[in-house]
Formats: C-alpha cells, sequence, structure tokens
C-alpha cells in the first residue's frame, strides 16, 4: 500500500515538474564505473554528451578498474570532453556495486545520475535530472533497450521499453544515497544491487518518479539477465 501512495505522489511531482520546472539548475555529475567498456563509453555516451545542453554544468566521474582494452582511457577522455572530468583508475576487480559507489564518492556535485557506459543519453539529461530530483525524491528514468546491431531510433524494430527493470540507473542527491545505505557491496557478480537499492528507497520512504525519456537508449550488449535473454541472437 505504500508504494502506491509514493507512486500516486511520484506521478504528481512529474506532472508538476513538467509544467512548472525548476528555473534554477543544480549542477551534475555523472557517475561509471568501467571495466572494458572504453569504447561504449567513448562512442556512445560520451558522443551523446556532445549535444547536452548546459554542458558547463555536467562533471563526469568515472572509476575504472585498469581497463585494458584501450591503452589510456583517462587520455581519450580528456581528448574528447573538455569539461569537468575526475577519473579514478585502480587495479581491482569489477564489481558494479564497489565501482559505481566508488564513482559517487569522488563525484563533486550534490546531484548525482549513476549511468553505466552502455547508454546514450537524451540532451536535456542536466535539466531531466534537476526536475525529476529533490529532497526526498529519486528519479529512476525509463530507457529504451535497442536490439542487436539496431540504430539508436525509437520505434518497434529497433527495441523496446524496459518498463519493469532499469533501476541500475538514477539520479538523486549524494545525501539520498547514503541515507539510503549505497549499492550494497556484498553484490560482486551480475545483477541484484540495482533491485536492492530500489527496495531500501522505498523502505526510507522516498519518492520514486518513473517515466519513459526520448533519447535514452541501452545500447546492445550480451545479457544475463533471463528477461533479455532473447536479445543475445
Amino acid at each position: 500500500m505504500h508504494t502506491v501512495l509514493t507512486d500516486v505522489l511520484g506521478l504528481t511531482i512529474y506532472v508538476t515538474r513538467f509544467f512548472f520546472p525548476k528555473k534554477k539548475l543544480q549542477p551534475l555529475s555523472i557517475c561509471t564505473g568501467i571495466y572494458n567498456r572504453s569504447s561504449n563509453y567513448l562512442n556512445r555516451l560520451l558522443n551523446s554528451l556532445e549535444h547536452a545542453e548546459y554542458k558547463h554544468l555536467i562533471e563526469l566521474s568515472v572509476f575504472d578498474c585498469c581497463s585494458d582494452d584501450i591503452s589510456d582511457l583517462e587520455a581519450e577522455i580528456r581528448k574528447r570532453w573538455k569539461g569537468k572530468l575526475v577519473f579514478t583508475r585502480e587495479p581491482v576487480k569489477f564489481a558494479r556495486s564497489y565501482t559505481f559507489n566508488k564513482a559517487v564518492d569522488q563525484a563533486s556535485h550534490e546531484l548525482i545520475f549513476i549511468c553505466d557506459a552502455d547508454l546514450s543519453l537524451p540532451k536535456n539529461i542536466v535539466n531531466l535530472c534537476n526536475q525529476y530530483t529533490g529532497k526526498n525524491t529519486v528519479w529512476y528514468p525509463i530507457y529504451f533497450f535497442l536490439y542487436k546491431d539496431k540504430p539508436a531510433i525509437l520505434n518497434r524494430e529497433n527495441g523496446e521499453w524496459e518498463q519493469y527493470g532499469s533501476r541500475g540507473m538514477l539520479a538523486c542527491t549524494k545525501n539520498a544515497f547514503y541515507d539510503a545505505g549505497r549499492l550494497n557491496e556484498a553484490y560482486t557478480v551480475w545483477g541484484g544491487e540495482d533491485t536492492d537499492l530500489w527496495e531500501r528507497f522505498h523502505r526510507r520512504h522516498y519518492i520514486i518518479i518513473r517515466n519513459r525519456v526520448k533519447g535514452l537508449f541501452h545500447h546492445w550488449h550480451q545479457t544475463f539477465n533471463k528477461k533479455f535473454e532473447h536479445m543475445n541472437d
């Protein structure tokens, strides 16, 4: 019953912010943990930010587990991104919970967007994160999951909306993230840490806002999620 109430409140806030957006925008840290997804980060996520509005408000926070798929990921990012970058390279085994926690910890800004390397972001990502987050609100955008070898164009032939998942990407304040207990680092293999955090936000009475976002694409990669095994072919 509690989640029904918070869902209604989330919808109310979403509609209110849609028609009456915040005028003053906070800077945003886009936080990513990565290991050997360098080309995805550079050619998808970073390329999409070339068209971003308010680029001067964006900081990239990257925690790299010594990727070796390219010679120097930090240098490549700096070639393409002239804005603020916080980059740490550490020789540890990749675990999503640990690396994303580290990316959040080192971020300079209070407003954060936790984001995988496989995403293309909409040009209004700064505005969206500002509108749908707050002291007691967390934004879990719904992305469009692209099929293999399909372009980032929104139609049924190219992919499908991840309506009941996509809980690994979220925007919130750092205070909210820490209050909910961060990502649980007991999860060291694929999956589970995102749903665990989602449930803790609910238990801590945060209002979660969910909506489909045009221009937010998850590019295909091999997946171990049973719901999307049909996409592996």
